[in-house]
């Protein structure tokens, strides 16, 4: 079997992210199945790009083919970034006879987070008579309006809506990394099956002693009898990291202290507004990816939170969580979303999001959580991951979609 996954901004574990298509190419190959990856040269998400690659021609990249088409260099979500994606769907659009030609793909799959891509695997789909599927990263225009505060009548929100029904209903499957889309592609009227397959992780993959300072850092607060809640990624409103600082600061006179691992555009603000709430907050910076199970799995707790939107009805799956979930520390879940692993397993210390009273209950009960209780929630976080979120578990699923279009 041969599978064409088309992704403007997939990458590989050299490259950077986008990592799903590389990931499913990877245990596709362990199963018999060639695969062929197209990207544009270009992508946001890649600390290594691809400037020269000549059109057309294969290269291995991390033990995958990738083929690239050409596309500019941009910089944020202007007029450059809108560019490159009219770059890669027309020119994958006009070399669609030529790719279905040479590569007869089986199976081809749209996953290029905004749904223009759609297009151009259709016309390749329809030349080589493969199965068409689409993924869903997230919905959009969706996301754009309800994140960006794009008005629905901008020209770009209405021609994303139109692609976004041209992908669910003349594809032969939707298949969702979100795990409740369906109820929104059946708003539109539209019947295709939708299989949600999210994202996932290796979790035999035990990663890097946590950096000595942090060890040390964790070890001395221990000693002095405090509780520490760990938290790993960008320091951001998004990731409602001042909701956090904020109930740290009802937390004050509390032996808690919370140990943040990242950075951000918003850290001073952050180290700021948690100086002025004499909040016991610890900020130490990046750390690298393989080293921060460790890290966090010293902790009594660690924090994930999110603002209120109506995109979490549609569910989350961050890599990040199943991250969490593998240290079998117990999780503060402060996100604003029914539809996620943590939920799915039973296994978190539930907050309100958006409330940082609610929060610093949370925060307390986590850490001083028994220990038969702890030991709980690291079988059922773990057990939930190895089960669900196992990269080979969900390639097989996928690849289930990709080879009976009859079952779809």
């Amino acid at each position: 079997m041969r599978v064409l996954y088309i992704d403007h901004y997939a990458g590989s574990p050299t490259a950077g992210m986008e990592y799903r298509p590389h990931a499913m190419a990877v245990e596709w190959a362990r199963l018999g199945v060639e695969t062929t990856i197209v990207a544009g040269t270009f992508s946001h998400l890649r600390k290594r790009n691809f400037p020269d690659a000549v059109p057309g021609r294969p290269y291995d990249i991390d033990g995958v083919e990738f083929r690239f088409l050409p596309t500019r260099t941009y910089e944020g979500n202007g007029v450059g970034r809108v560019l490159s994606m009219v770059e890669f769907v027309g020119r994958g659009w006009l070399a669609a006879a030529r790719i279905a030609r040479e590569l007869e793909p089986d199976a081809v799959i749209s996953s290029s987070t905004y749904p223009f891509d759609t297009y151009f695997a259709q016309r390749v789909a329809a030349l080589s008579g493969a199965v068409l599927v689409h993924e869903v990263h997230d919905l959009w225009p969706m996301t754009p309006i309800e994140l960006g505060g794009n008005s629905p009548r901008h020209p770009l929100m209405w021609a994303m809506a139109v692609a976004e029904k041209s992908a669910y209903r003349n594809s032969d499957a939707v298949v969702s990394i979100l795990p409740n889309v369906e109820p929104h592609v059946r708003g539109l009227g539209i019947g295709t099956p939708v299989i949600p397959i999210p994202n996932g992780i290796d979790p035999d993959t035990g990663g890097q002693p946590a950096d000595d300072a942090f060890v040390e850092l964790v070890d001395g607060l221990h000693s002095s009898g405090r509780k520490v809640i760990g938290y790993a990624g960008g320091m951001t409103h998004a990731n409602a990291m001042d909701d956090f600082i904020e109930a740290m600061g009802h937390l004050s006179e509390e032996p808690v202290t919370a140990v943040l691992i990242g950075d951000g555009l918003f850290r001073r603000e952050l180290e700021a507004r948690a100086a002025a709430l004499g909040a016991q907050v610890l900020f130490f910076g990046m750390m690298p990816k393989a080293q921060v199970h460790d890290a966090l799995s010293r902790c009594d707790a660690l924090y994930i939170g999110s603002k209120a939107s109506p995109l979490y009805e549609f569910g989350v799956s961050a890599n990040k969580i199943f991250d969490y979930m593998l240290t079998g520390v117990p999780i503060v879940n402060a996100f604003a979303s029914e539809h996620s692993p943590m939920v799915y397993a039973d296994c978190t210390v539930r907050a309100d999001a958006e409330n940082p009273r609610d929060i610093a209950r949370a925060i307390q009960a986590a850490v001083d959580l028994p220990t038969d209780t702890r030991r709980q929630i690291a079988e059922a976080s773990t057990a939930w991951v190895r089960e669900h979120h196992a990269l080979s578990v969900l390639a097989s699923e996928f690849l289930e979609v990709l080879s009976h279009r009859d079952r779809v």
